[in-house]
């Protein structure tokens, strides 16, 4: 068993193949949710949010090679893409490039599930990625906000770095606020004056 829950579309015109595959992955990590044509499952994905997208093709309104493509670009699920043997390796050299993964019907349990799992792997990096990148992105912004009010305080009250450096952590200590917040009270202040740093970031932005 994974250690969490993952969304689970299975899109298929096939009421056997959605009772097999929902009956294969009863006692796993995946809540499966059915829907039997390639619009409804348009519609649902806008809806809501899926951590992997079982198709089994074709549809019987459209065979869903182009909606898979677009969800794989669109990259919030992994995909997991069903074909007749026959088509396999036409389908894998359209799609492989997407991450896009491709099995062929009747596929056994066992590859079934190795198939999941490894969409699982990858979805759970992407996110430790994207958070890892959420991170940085908010400390870099912290840190421009604290280099701007060290600069609005070295200009009105004529310090030096070190002293502004010194002068924000004092403040945060003494209000027992943190630095960020202390900053972005500095750069409120400076810019009700009129700041010319206040303008040039303004501009920046």
């Amino acid at each position: 068993m994974l250690d969490r829950i993952f969304r689970v579309l299975l899109i298929s015109s096939s009421k056997n193949f959605s009772a097999s595959i929902k009956n294969a992955l009863e006692h796993e990590s995946f809540e499966v949710s059915t829907i039997d044509t390639i619009q409804k499952a348009k519609r649902l994905v806008v809806e809501h949010d899926f951590d992997i997208l079982i198709i089994n093709a074709p549809l019987i309104d459209d065979f869903g090679i182009d909606f898979a493509i677009d969800e794989a670009i669109r990259d919030i699920s992994g995909i997991l893409f069903f074909v007749s043997p026959e088509l396999e390796s036409e389908i894998y050299y359209k799609t492989y490039q997407y991450g896009i993964l491709t099995l062929t019907k009747p596929t056994m349990y066992s590859v079934l599930l190795q198939s999941l799992r490894l969409l699982c792997s990858s979805l759970i990096k992407k996110e430790k990625i994207n958070t890892k990148q959420a991170d940085l992105k908010t400390r870099l912004e912290e840190i421009k906000i604290i280099n701007t009010a060290k600069l609005l305080l070295i200009e009105h009250k004529h310090i030096s770095e070190d002293e502004a450096h010194r002068y924000l952590e004092k403040r945060a200590m003494d209000l027992r606020k943190s630095k960020i917040k202390i900053a972005n009270e500095i750069i409120d202040e400076y810019y009700k004056k009129g700041s010319k740093w206040n303008t040039y970031l303004l501009q920046e932005e």
